[in-house]
């Protein structure tokens, strides 16, 4: 009898470990999805520039869609990537006549609109 009882109790615990050891759950997983530590630059004027150059920190040189004062919108094509923190920026129009000269500083997934006369 005591033979086939601890036959039955090791058995058992074979069967235990077993089951825990295929059933194991997976360690939890984190995944962190955060927004892109850049912002956003927009031009918009009220008069009809069509394009301007803008040169940030005396380095960077791009030249840039205006969005006109009336019709101007959050999710277009004209809202340019700039890495976050402060920055100079010079505005020119096509012709080479400066326009705007200011520092900006700029927040994560803010959009800092420069307004041109």
């Amino acid at each position: 009898m005591k033979k086939h009882g601890l036959l039955g109790c090791i058995a058992l615990i074979a069967l235990v470990v077993a089951a825990a050891f295929f059933s194991s759950c997976e360690s939890p997983r984190s995944a962190s999805y955060g927004l892109p530590d850049v912002g956003y630059v927009q031009f918009v004027s009220s008069t009809k520039y069509k394009n301007v150059t803008a040169v940030f920190d005396d380095d960077v040189r791009i030249t840039a869609k205006v969005n006109s004062a009336e019709d101007r919108t959050i999710e277009n094509d004209s809202n340019y990537a700039v890495t976050t923190g402060r920055h100079s920026v010079q505005v020119f129009d096509s012709k080479g006549t400066l326009l705007v000269s200011k520092d900006i500083f700029v927040s994560a997934q803010e959009i800092k609109v420069i307004y041109l006369p």
